[in-house]
């Protein structure tokens, strides 16, 4: 167990050291990694296929399978490596002052094995979020039935109205209750990143009984740390778009404090000290 203060205080003379640095590697992985997917998604919601001849649908549709294919392969083969590359970056700047081309290390003779690591541990997390979509299924055989919902509660019934929601809130429920399999195995794996940082070289079965082991009783630690940003991210609200980017360098300083608790790696002597 640790001591989410003392992460947070370790990570704050972290940042009074060389914030302006971690601020540009988060900013950088973190644009990579979610540049254009909003621009993408609003656009294709304003294309009315309805209209086009159906060769054009189809060219439509070819264009963004291909796309979807090459944002698949960034995601394994370059997004992937870069976020062990920033967690790289992070633990050796705790220590002390470090270069920004450590984003990069993981492009080098290990790149091979963090692929596959990173890809394996999202395959598992995925295979484990599949009954989170069973609700949903089982919601498709009653389609009929909530469509004549919905006409009557347009027409202002009542008793519809309440069926509808309790239908609803109950979908909700049962998603929220199957999906706590992926989230729990999404808590044990959030420090594969790390120990590739640190053992490149680590064979996937390693790296990922590495990472759930440390997070043994410390997961419902590491969630409460998250969420005791959450006035630091409404107040970033306030700054619109660039609010989020200024807290991700205290986020981020913090969790590495935390791997570094638990992987036994913490600085004996700091240099900010």
């Amino acid at each position: 167990m640790f001591d989410r203060k003392e992460l947070k205080e370790r990570a704050k003379l972290v940042l009074l050291r060389s914030y302006s640095k971690i601020f540009l590697a988060c900013l950088a992985v973190n644009l990579l990694s979610g540049g254009g997917i909003g621009i993408s998604t609003r656009k294709l919601r304003n294309i009315d296929f309805s209209a086009m001849p159906y060769q054009k649908v189809l060219a439509v549709f070819t264009i963004l399978i291909v796309l979807s294919v090459i944002t698949i392969a960034l995601s394994i083969f370059v997004l992937s490596p870069l976020s062990v590359g920033l967690k790289k970056f992070m633990t050796e700047n705790a220590k002390a002052d470090a270069a920004l081309d450590l984003l990069l290390t993981p492009f080098g003779d290990n790149y091979k094995n963090i692929v596959v690591v990173q890809f394996v541990k999202n395959i598992f997390i995925l295979l484990w979020s599949l009954p989170a979509i069973l609700p949903t299924v089982a919601m498709a055989f009653f389609i009929g039935d909530i469509e004549s919902l919905a006409i009557a509660v347009n027409n202002g019934s009542v008793v519809d109205s309440a069926k509808l929601l309790l239908i609803m809130f109950l979908w909700l429920v049962v998603t929220l209750i199957f999906s706590i399999p992926s989230i729990i195995k999404e808590l044990q794996y959030v420090l594969v990143p790390y120990i590739l940082a640190d053992n490149p070289d680590t064979e996937w079965r390693n790296a990922l009984s590495d990472s759930k082991e440390m997070m043994v009783g410390n997961k419902w630690a590491y969630v409460k740390l998250l969420f005791s940003f959450t006035l630091w991210y409404l107040a970033a609200n306030l700054l619109c778009c660039i609010g989020g980017f200024l807290i991700m360098p205290y986020v981020e300083a913090t969790v590495c404090e935390m791997y570094l608790e638990l992987s036994g790696k913490k600085p004996v002597n700091y240099e900010y000290e």
